[in-house]
């Protein structure tokens, strides 16, 4: 699970600036239905999400596999919370890899 950013990007969590990084998604349950993931910056920085509630993910109806389902659901979950997050994100562009 990855995002390529193509331009630079603005952690929101440290402030730190990257250049296009590479996005690296780990998640892992932790109670049912609520996810922990972890937000592997460019293989240097962590961005941290607690308790990301399974049911307010956004499902993309034309994928029929539920695994591929939740990956695609946690990447766009991501890419809208970074993109949102300052003015150089909002510039960069997110591609779920």
């Amino acid at each position: 699970m990855a995002i390529q950013v193509t331009g630079f990007f603005e952690s929101p969590q440290t402030g730190l600036l990257y250049d296009s990084p590479l996005l690296v998604l780990v998640p892992q349950l932790q109670y049912v239905n609520q996810i922990i993931m972890d937000v592997v910056v460019g293989g240097n920085g962590v961005i941290t999400y607690q308790s990301i509630d399974k049911a307010t993910l956004t499902y993309d109806p034309l994928i029929t596999d539920p695994y591929i389902q939740l990956i695609d659901a946690l990447d766009t979950f991501v890419i809208d919370d970074v993109k949102d997050a300052n003015p150089t994100n909002s510039a960069a562009t997110f591609t779920k890899a």
